[in-house]
């Protein structure tokens, strides 16, 4: 989003918009769901980037949530389309989760079976979970998912998580 933004600024420069009103279209953005969405429900903020993923998407919304203030949680889903090489690209991403500090990472999917096998490697304090599925995991929501809580939910678009983003949209604490 940040190198989307940069983009268009320069664009706006060569097009001759000022720092200003290119400051002003930047800061009047607004997301859509599934793509780096901010939702703040008042007792969790929930970073909704279900829409799709790959491990260079994936590794930068990492990143992102590494910034939150207070505890973090990731939930990572199956990344596909990735050829030969998707077991060791989803391991290396749950070390990544788990070398940045991310507090719990809740790995769902059958390849992500080899994420939480990354996490668990490198883990040093997070919390790290395996789900098999989607329904597993929203069977134990409420065990993982804590008030004040900045959660993350990325996985490829065809593991159709936006059902968990509306599940935590619901949540009461």
């Amino acid at each position: 989003m940040v190198y989307n933004a940069l983009a268009g600024a320069c664009v706006g420069m060569k097009l001759g918009l000022t720092l200003e009103e290119i400051q002003t279209g930047i800061s009047s953005l607004k997301t859509i769901a599934g793509r780096t969405n901010l939702i703040d429900t008042g007792s969790l903020l929930i970073i909704d980037d279900c829409y799709n993923a790959n491990p260079v998407s994936m590794k930068s919304s990492l990143d992102v949530l590494s910034t939150a203030t207070g505890r973090t949680v990731a939930v990572m889903g199956d990344m596909y389309e990735l050829g030969d090489k998707e077991n060791e690209l989803h391991y290396n991403t749950g070390a990544h989760a788990a070398e940045i500090g991310i507090d719990v990472i809740c790995c769902i999917g059958e390849l992500s079976h080899h994420a939480y096998e990354g996490a668990k490697a490198c883990a040093k304090s997070s919390a790290v979970l395996y789900f098999k599925t989607k329904q597993d995991f929203l069977g134990k929501i409420r065990n993982v998912v804590k008030k004040d809580d900045t959660i993350l939910v990325k996985a490829s678009h065809g593991m159709e998580f936006p059902e968990i983003i509306d599940v935590l949209r619901q949540m009461k604490f």
